[in-house]
């Protein structure tokens, strides 16, 4: 079944947190529900940025653009075995966003943060690990 997705209507998660159920209308106007698993759900977010990318690049034939999200607030903290550092990125719109890195992996984006903000304020290659 193919459908036609006009608009995004709710969003929920069931008690057990299993399941992701999405509210949508369909070409038709119809309400759809469609329900995934959360693994399922993970695989969707995993591969949207990259298809948004893919987007915009071909809407407007420009292979440098992306699709950005406004940075609003960050937080960072350490895992619970102290292995990891956790990093999130939050929207003001409800978008968050978490990584997991190696502690190496944080101090390598801090400096290439702090030797390039003045860099990044014109056009420059993006700077890469």
């Amino acid at each position: 079944m193919k459908i036609d997705a006009r608009a995004l209507t709710t969003c929920s998660v069931t008690e057990g947190g299993d399941t992701i159920s999405l509210g949508l209308i369909d070409g038709n106007g119809q309400a759809v529900d469609l329900k995934v698993s959360a693994a399922d759900a993970c695989a969707i977010a995993m591969t949207l940025p990259r298809l948004l990318k893919d987007a915009i690049r071909k809407k407007y034939s420009d292979n440098s653009l992306r699709y950005t999200f406004p940075l609003d607030s960050w937080q960072i903290e350490t895992a619970s075995d102290g292995s990891q550092i956790i990093v999130t990125f939050t929207t003001g719109h409800g978008f968050e966003v978490s990584f997991s890195t190696k502690p190496n992996m944080c101090q390598s984006l801090g400096m290439a943060l702090r030797e390039g903000t003045e860099l990044r304020t014109m056009r420059a290659a993006p700077a890469v690990n």
